[in-house]
């Protein structure tokens, strides 16, 4: 199959290092059940609004798993991944191909994975919750209260967090589904493994070639060794994408969301079926990546990829583009090395995103100006906020613009004002409603005299004032 680049990965989990992803697109779509019935496990739950970094109280709030039909099985168990966002009975939901560390030990090492430990799988299923939302949303346990039985709940979810905690940094995510070079360079063969890196059979995987090429066939099945028999490409060009496309199991604690709009997050509570693509490039390529994956912290997202070899590599222009927009903007650029028969490592992090989803390539560019393009294989979703927040100015000092970043955990009416140190009002930059999310404003104070300013956040009955210095 000549060069590719295969962006395969085994997927090392490390406590509290947010979100990252592997090459496997998640195409399984599902329908939170429109009813609760005996399938949904939980018990109601009360806390305070200072239990948690959302901010606000919760009375008789559902703690426990969530049914979902997951492409047509019904009665697929989810936990809620944000306590700050509501689940709605009919919301649609998609798999997002990404991980969040502490549910993937959770869901693969308690209920439902596990039997229950508590007489009550209706306990059971709420101590787990109230654990993933300790991760999540820093719930303080102990102020959790609720049905007769609630301190043997939330015992158990401390236990179920002690372990996690002592343990996550060993569970490890598989790529189910993955395609790779045969030893003829002209062919490649398709495997499978289970969420446990065992090989697999699976039947009926489809093929697709994309930018020129045919295969000489489209289907195939993988048998008990977990490999389908040789596929030869025949007049691929370079850049040519080939995808298989299959029914393989899905890791629990995978997180879905909202299929049309980002509000819904939630993980799966068990490892499941799914529909799932992975895709590789055909061709000989002056650059080989070994791997291609990214990482998200808030707002921001730390893309990283490694080479194994380089040929004439001037560098990468990192590009950007809204899900489903087809426009690209370039937002950053890293070096090359030249040629190089050595592996080499990169990351570069792109700050401060709006909530939504993103797609992300980077194009290699060598020292004649030839160029070839690299597909991050997953979408990079920016949630919504979990807690609300005004962070500091930057630049601060500054001389006569600054930017303020604000989060908004839910929807609301915002003003954002700005104060001379006597009190007096200066600048409104905000007095509208938004949709919960991140923002960043800019404020330009060319009209002010050099001091000490405050600017002020309201929204939802919650404030916060931040201090700034305008220095000319």
């Amino acid at each position: 199959m000549k060069k590719q680049i295969l962006f395969t990965l085994v997927l090392v989990l490390v406590l509290f290092s947010a979100t990252e992803s592997f090459s496997q697109y998640g195409l399984s779509k599902g329908k939170v059940d429109n009813n609760f019935n005996i399938n949904w496990k939980g018990q109601n739950t009360n806390f305070p609004a200072s239990a948690s970094n959302c901010g606000e109280a919760h009375t008789d709030a559902y703690t426990g798993t969530i049914i979902v039909n997951l492409d047509n099985v019904p009665n697929v168990p989810f936990y809620c991944l944000d306590l700050c966002t509501d689940i709605n009975l009919g919301d649609s939901i998609v798999d997002s191909a990404s991980t969040i560390q502490e549910a993937i030990y959770i869901t693969n090492n308690f209920y439902p994975a596990k039997p229950n430990v508590l007489p009550s799988v209706n306990d059971e299923a709420c101590a787990v919750q109230m654990a993933i939302w300790h991760f999540r949303n820093l719930l303080v346990i102990d102020s959790v209260t609720g049905p007769a039985n609630i301190i043997s709940i939330r015992a158990r979810a401390q236990t179920i967090i002690n372990e996690t905690i002592a343990n996550s940094g060993s569970a490890v995510v598989y790529p189910t589904l993955q395609i790779l070079p045969a030893v003829n360079p002209d062919d490649f063969y398709v495997r499978t493994i289970d969420t446990a890196g065992n090989p697999i059979s699976v039947n009926g995987i489809t093929l697709s070639i994309t930018g020129g090429g045919t295969l000489s066939t489209y289907t195939v099945n993988t048998d008990v060794t977990g490999n389908s028999p040789d596929v030869i490409v025949t007049g691929a060009v370079n850049g040519s994408e080939i995808s298989a496309n299959a029914t393989v199991q899905i890791p629990g604690g995978i997180t879905y969301c909202g299929l049309n709009a980002i509000k819904q997050l939630l993980v799966l509570g068990k490892t499941t079926l799914g529909i799932r693509t992975a895709t590789t490039t055909w061709g000989a390529l002056p650059v080989e990546l070994s791997s291609f994956t990214s990482m998200i912290n808030d707002r921001n997202v730390t893309l990283h990829w490694s080479t194994t070899s380089e040929s004439n590599n001037s560098g990468f222009d990192i590009e950007r583009s809204v899900a489903n927009s087809g426009e690209w903007t370039k937002v950053g650029y890293l070096n090359g090395f030249g040629t190089s028969e050595i592996s080499h490592n990169y990351s570069y992090t792109d700050r401060n995103l709006a909530t939504g989803s993103y797609s992300y390539r980077l194009k290699q560019i060598d020292y004649n100006g030839n160029f070839e393009y690299h597909n991050l294989n997953s979408e990079v979703i920016i949630g919504i906020p979990a807690a609300f927040n005004l962070r500091q100015n930057y630049p601060n000092p500054f001389n006569p613009t600054t930017t303020i970043n604000f989060d908004m955990p839910k929807d609301g009416f915002v003003t954002l004002k700005v104060y001379n140190t006597s009190g007096k009002e200066v600048a409104t930059l905000v007095n509208e409603t938004k949709t919960a999310g991140y923002y960043t404003i800019s404020f330009n104070a060319a009209t002010l005299s050099s001091g000490v300013y405050y600017y002020r956040l309201e929204s939802n009955g919650i404030s916060k004032v931040m201090k700034m210095a305008l220095i000319k």
